[in-house]
């Protein structure tokens, strides 16, 4: 069964576009970050220096859905919080919907500046929902409206926890919810602050199977309904399956990607990915 449904018509207000013709939702230009590079954390010198990424470059187009694969300590969850402005890299540009968030000629954000900036263009979806207990599923589900100061919607939330599936559960608290309804929720929250990019970390590693399917489908459906970039780290062959390109990382490096893939392609491509560090290794299939 194939997966991948690709949204070419539905682009941000703010994008820059690239030479195909495609809104361009997120770049990242030559991204290096360490971490240790100067001591052991005690003061003292000599402490072991972890390049995360290393020289990456990246760029990814609006309405696509992009997964982001690697071994443990490959830089793929350095990567996410870099491109999502939740850490800052040690060089580089990163730019989301056009504009640069880090790394421009110009001063550096700062932190108040860089949240503002996460509320407005920038959604999450974490593996462990981070959903406040004592609110309801409406209340979480506008939650970044109301930090932001923006207006809520009523109606328009309504409406996607509708979608989501949770219209019949606006009044429940989280510990009322499914582990697979809570990341309903998240998805939910995401989405009605209307981001440019959406940016999940392995939202299915806490999930059942038939949760975790529902969760990606709706994933999808963010880009194919709501023309939004989701972009997930995952270590699952079989979530990465429901993205329209797989990114891999090795050692900080971009490592290859793949488009359409399938699971036993994911699978056979992580089994090999020392194979190939510079990024030359690429497969497109079409008609899966």
């Amino acid at each position: 069964m194939r997966h991948h449904k690709k949204n070419h018509g539905q682009y941000g207000q703010h994008g820059q576009v690239s030479d195909a013709g495609r809104a361009e939702a997120l770049r990242l230009v030559r991204v290096t970050k360490t971490y240790g590079a100067t001591d052991d954390g005690t003061g003292a010198a000599g402490g072991t220096q972890v390049t995360a990424l290393d020289d990456v470059t990246l760029s990814l187009p609006t309405g696509s859905f992009t997964a982001v694969m690697g071994p443990s300590g490959s830089g793929k969850s350095t990567l996410l919080h870099c491109a999502a402005g939740l850490d800052r890299p040690d060089s580089g540009l990163v730019v989301v919907d056009g504009e640069e968030m880090t790394g421009g000629p110009g001063p550096a954000r700062g932190e108040a500046a860089l949240t503002r900036f996460r509320r407005t263009r920038i959604g999450f979806v974490f593996q462990q929902y981070n959903l406040l207990p004592t609110l309801t599923v409406a209340q979480n589900t506008v939650l970044p409206l109301r930090l932001a100061g923006r207006r809520v919607n009523r109606a328009r939330v309504e409406q996607i926890l509708g979608d989501v599936g949770l219209g019949d559960r606006l009044g429940h608290t989280p510990d009322q919810l499914s582990g697979g309804q809570r990341q309903r929720v998240a998805i939910a929250r995401a989405l009605v602050a209307e981001p440019s990019v959406i940016f999940a970390d392995e939202p299915t590693g806490a999930l059942d199977t038939r949760s975790a399917r529902d969760v990606l489908r709706l994933l999808q459906e963010a880009v194919r309904l709501h023309g939004r970039t989701v972009v997930m780290v995952t270590h699952d062959p079989v979530a990465a399956s429901y993205a329209d390109t797989v990114q891999f990382l090795a050692d900080g490096r971009l490592a290859g990607q793949m488009a359409a893939p399938t699971v036993d392609q994911i699978a056979e491509r992580l089994a090999h990915l020392g194979d190939d560090i510079n990024g030359t290794f690429t497969t497109t299939m079409s008609g899966v």
